[in-house]
This record gives C-alpha cells, sequence and structure tokens, in this order.
C-alpha cells in the first residue's frame, strides 16, 4: 500500500537548504562521463577534427547512443580528409574501437555499430551496481557548480480572485525549479509576484466600503473573492456614480490615503489567507513579492532608462524599442496620460533583482503567451547595460486543457478554481484507498487515509504536469494520472511501496539490524534479482529440507549479495527460499 512521506515544514527555503543540502558534490553524471569517453575517442581517431558530440538515452534496446558518426563524416569531407572514413558506419566503427579502448573506468560493458551510423553503448553492470549503492549510501548527490543567487518568479495569482487552474502549471514548475536549484546549492529566493495594484482596486475599495462599512474595525468576512470581484464589477459597469467613487479611490490608493491603504491591505489578506490554503496543500513555498513593492523604484527606472537614451518619448508616452528583437510592439514604461502598467513594473522588477538584489540568475515561469514580452523586458535590460555576464530566462509553458483540447472549464463554461481541482484529485485517491482497504479487509484510522489520500492525489496531480513537455498543452484527466499503470505518480508510489517491502522482509528473514541495513539490503536486491531457484533433489525432499533452492548457476549472485549482507550463504538462501516461498503464497 502506499505511504505519505513526512515533507518539509519549514517556512523558508534558505533553512531547507542549510539542513537538507549534502555535503559533497557529486561524480559526473554516467551522461557527462559517457561524452567525456565519446569525445576522447573521437580525438584519438581522427586528430584535429572539431566535430560536437551527440550522446543520448536509446530507444532501441541500449542505454545510450552516440550520434557523432555522421555530422563527424561530413567534418572530414569538409577538412578535405575524406580518405580516412568512407562512410558514416566507418567512421562509427571507428569511433566505436576507440571508445572501448579510452574506457578506463570500466563503464563500458559494450559498444555496438547499427544502422548508417550509429554507436549503440551499454553499461556495464559492476558500473551501475557500484553507483546504485553509492547513491544507497550517501544519498543522491548535486552536480559540480559555482553556487549563485537566483530568483525564480512564478505563480503569482491576481488580489481579489481565486487562483484557477491556469495557475497550477507555473506553481507546481516553479516550485520544482527551485527544488532543482536548492539541491544544486543555489541561493533560491521563491518569489511570488501576485497582482496586488492596479485601477481595479479602485472600484474594490469602494465596494468593501459600501457593502462592509464597519470594515476598519472588524475583518470583513468576504467568503468568496472571486464573487466579491465579480459583485464590485457589476456595481462598476452597471452605476455610473459608483465608477466616479472607483477612480476616486485609485487615485487615494496611489497617493497614500491611509483609509485606502487599510481597505486595500484587507482585501490583500483575504487572498492571502486563500493563497496559503492552496499553497499549503502542494506543499509549496513562497515569498510574497507582488507588484506594489516596485511602485517606488518605478519613476527613477524610467528616469534612469530616459538619460541613458534607452526610453524614448512617443506621442506623450515613453517607450522602448529594444535592438535585436522582431516584434513591432514597443515596450511602454509610462503611459501618455502618466500612469504606470504592466512594462513600467517588470522593468524596476529586473532592475531591483539585478542590481539591489544582486542576483545572478532571474527565471521567469509563465504561459507562452507573455513569450514576446519576456523577450523586449529582457532585451531591454541588456540594452541598459544592467545584465552583464548574468542569466535571464523565460521557462514558458502550455496550457491546461480538457477532453475537447480546450481550456479547461466548468460545464458552465466558467474556468475551473484550483482548490476545487485539488478537492477533486482527493475525492478521488481517497475513495480508491477505502476501497483497497476494504478489499483487503485492513482497517486502518483517519490519518492514515487521509495522509495516504493527499500523497496519491497531489502527488498525481504534480507527476502528471511535470511528465508532460512543459511548452505543450496538456489534457486534463483525473482518470488517467491516478491510474496505477502507465507514467503515473500512483504507479511510482505503487512500485516504492513493493520495494520497501522487499527491504523489510529481507530485513526480518535476514535478521539484519543496524544503521546500514536498509541500504545493504538494497544493494542486494541487484544480485538477488540475478537468483533463480531450482528445485531439490529427492534426497533433501526426503531430509524434509526445502523444497527449493538457489540454482547452481546463481551462486556467485547469491555470495555477492551475503557478502552485501554480512551474513552467510547458506543462511541467506534458507531467508530467500522462505521470502520467495511467502510472496508466492500471496
Amino acid at each position: 500500500f502506499f505511504f505519505a512521506r513526512g515533507h518539509d515544514t519549514g517556512k523558508r527555503s534558505s533553512d531547507r537548504q542549510r539542513h537538507d543540502m549534502p555535503s559533497t558534490s557529486a561524480p559526473p553524471t554516467l551522461l557527462q562521463a559517457l561524452t567525456a569517453i565519446c569525445t576522447r575517442a573521437l580525438e584519438a581517431s581522427f586528430p584535429g577534427i572539431s566535430c560536437a558530440i551527440h550522446v543520448a538515452p536509446s530507444t532501441k534496446g541500449a542505454h545510450y547512443q552516440n550520434n557523432t558518426a555522421m555530422p563527424l563524416f561530413k567534418a572530414l569531407k569538409d577538412a578535405g580528409r575524406s580518405a580516412e572514413a568512407a562512410s558514416p558506419k566507418a567512421v562509427a566503427e571507428k569511433l566505436a574501437a576507440q571508445m572501448t579502448a579510452c574506457d578506463t573506468d570500466g563503464l563500458l560493458a559494450r559498444c555496438e555499430v547499427a544502422g548508417p551510423g550509429f554507436i549503440n553503448i551499454f553499461v556495464a553492470p559492476a558500473y551501475l551496481e557500484s553507483t546504485v549503492n553509492s547513491i544507497l549510501r550517501h544519498g543522491p548527490m548535486p552536480p559540480p557548480c559555482a553556487p549563485k543567487r537566483v530568483v525564480v518568479d512564478f505563480s503569482s495569482p491576481n488580489v481579489a480572485k481565486e487562483m484557477h487552474v491556469g495557475h497550477l502549471r507555473s506553481t507546481i514548475i516553479g516550485d520544482t525549479i527551485s527544488r532543482l536549484l536548492e539541491f544544486c546549492g543555489h541561493r533560491v529566493d521563491r518569489v511570488n509576484h501576485v497582482g496586488d495594484w492596479g485601477t481595479q482596486f479602485g472600484m474594490l475599495i469602494g465596494h468593501l466600503k459600501n457593502v462592509f462599512p464597519d470594515y476598519a474595525t472588524k475583518p470583513p468576512p468576504i467568503g468568496d473573492l472571486q464573487q466579491f470581484y465579480k459583485d464590485a464589477k457589476k456595481v462598476f459597469d452597471d452605476d455610473e456614480a459608483f465608477k466616479k467613487v472607483a477612480h476616486a479611490e485609485v487615485v487615494r490608493l496611489q497617493a497614500g490615503d491611509a483609509d485606502s491603504r487599510f481597505a486595500w491591505r484587507q482585501i490583500c489578506e483575504v487572498s492571502r489567507r486563500e493563497f496559503e490554503k492552496v499553497y499549503s496543500r502542494l506543499q509549496v513555498e513562497l515569498e510574497e513579492v507582488g507588484e506594489s513593492f516596485y511602485n517606488e523604484y518605478i519613476p527613477p527606472v524610467i528616469r534612469h532608462l530616459t538619460e541613458i537614451g534607452v526610453a524614448h518619448d512617443s506621442d506623450g508616452a515613453m517607450v522602448i524599442f529594444p535592438p535585436g528583437t522582431k516584434h513591432e510592439q514597443p515596450l511602454i514604461v509610462r503611459k501618455s496620460d502618466g500612469g504606470f502598467g504592466y512594462d513600467s513594473t517588470d522593468m524596476a522588477a529586473v532592475w531591483y533583482r539585478l542590481l539591489e538584489l544582486q542576483a545572478d540568475w532571474l527565471v521567469y515561469v509563465t504561459d507562452a503567451g507573455q513569450s514576446q514580452h519576456f523577450e523586449l523586458i529582457f532585451a531591454a535590460a541588456r540594452q541598459a547595460g544592467w545584465v552583464g555576464d548574468k542569466r535571464l530566462d523565460h521557462c514558458p509553458f502550455g496550457l491546461v486543457c480538457g477532453d475537447d483540447g480546450k481550456k479547461f472549464k466548468t460545464r458552465s463554461g466558467e474556468t475551473v478554481k484550483l482548490a476545487d481541482l485539488l478537492d477533486e484529485a482527493l475525492r478521488r485517491a481517497r475513495a480508491d484507498v477505502e476501497a483497497r482497504l476494504e478489499a483487503e479487509g485492513r482497517e486502518e484510522g483517519e490519518e492514515f487515509v487521509a495522509r495516504v489520500a493527499a500523497a496519491v492525489g497531489i502527488g498525481a496531480v504534480k507527476y502528471a504536469d511535470l511528465a508532460m513537455n512543459r511548452q505543450s498543452n496538456y489534457r486534463f484527466s483525473f482518470d488517467k494520472m491516478l491510474s496505477l499503470t502507465g507514467n503515473t505518480a500512483p504507479y511510482m508510489l505503487y512500485a516504492y511501496a513493493r520495494v520497501r517491502g522487499i527491504q523489510r522482509r529481507a530485513a526480518a528473514a535476514a535478521s539484519l539490524d543496524g544503521p546500514d541495513a536498509v541500504w545493504r539490503c538494497v544493494a542486494a536486491v541487484l544480485h538477488v534479482g540475478n537468483i533463480s531457484f531450482a528445485d531439490a533433489d529427492e534426497q533433501s525432499r526426503g531430509r524434509g529440507e526445502a523444497a527449493a533452492r538457489v540454482a547452481p548457476a546463481s551462486r556467485a549472485s547469491l555470495e555477492a549479495a551475503a557478502a552485501l549482507l554480512e551474513v552467510g550463504p547458506a543462511e541467506l538462501e534458507t531467508a530467500l527460499v522462505k521470502v520467495s516461498l511467502h510472496t508466492a503464497s500471496e
């Protein structure tokens, strides 16, 4: 069955980095090691020829594939050295021979040339065993890299509106990127650039004062943010007098009026509580730094951009036409009426993050529809001289779609609330857990059922998103993501639970003790997997001994596993037979 694992309850990413980070860096990855072998093989086979090395996981039965031969053959022809190899296949054969010769660490089992010039690479089982053992002993370790300060801007819902399914991908992908960067040793600022400023707040503040006139002494009981926003918008559209009130509230808010600012903070706080409910369920940590934070930076940033000749006047507006972009639409950093918009805020945010925070790397996780916007923002920042050798990345993603391939909506045509989507995932996962418990005749408490349902339900939603091509639209299907077969989180959790069951049984059967018991049991499974059983001979049966034993051809694997488990081969053989018979009986 599924057992949910405890999660980090710390609130700051820096705490997680301090306590959970591995103390050392990992050796080169398998792909890096293979690429290094292929590079040395190329240099030995064809000295003086430069060609990019192409090594990738294989889908043809091998572990990896070296696809360098064909571009290398062209490079030889271009260099006038075609006599050194008559065809891409001849290039591949020469490379394959040198790859084996250049493998000084016993990484390769064999290399085989296939087709017109592909080299299939088979990794040595001993190398895989050693790598797995190292991971089991020491845990996974990050690749070697220089620590940087990274700002990851993701999720970013709008205040006074509930989070919807459109925020799902940004939140999950952004959190995953942050976790990977933290694991690699970088200092990560997880920034939630919430929409907490703009002309719509005049409408919302005016409506708040009408509906909850005592808002200053009693927290407004806004139960449904989405409905509150719709009600305010309806009054704004239908009532000309209220429209004037709303415009006046915007002026007061931007001027720093105490009452308007207090009402604004009340609305933001209601939203913040609702956002946190979703983030808590997803186990996502963020630091809110909304649009309003950058208000004080916008005028000096625009003044600076104007002084250095990056921003120019255009019919009263200040605009930027960054060089090297293919878009005709400029960035409007100040409107002709003197107001500011998204372009103004995002330029101020880039300036603040690069020059005030001294971040080395900015990552923006938004839908692909904003690609043009960020291309212009990044180009303008480079034109202003803010970037230097620092890194700016936009991480675009596709839409979440329904079965019809269109934007995922409710039957009434409204956008699906993210909280409702997570509720449904939990409901379905819980129903499945309860059905399995009933089928097994097991009784478990509420805490167990809730914990397992959360692990399976929320895990299924997260994994389904991450398993898809990031930049493609994907069809959201509860049935597929909660399936126990295929590339799903429940299948992986099920496989994990089965492995842990093998660990427990092997440890109990072999009477293992001590902190190394678990990793030694798992390492032994590598050998146990190669062990086959044979029926005992009649003489053994007559003495009442086990009706099965390890086959003679599997003795080497048995002895290797026994050494890892620090038990005698005969003792392990008896334990394995018992486990085998017990498993078969189930």
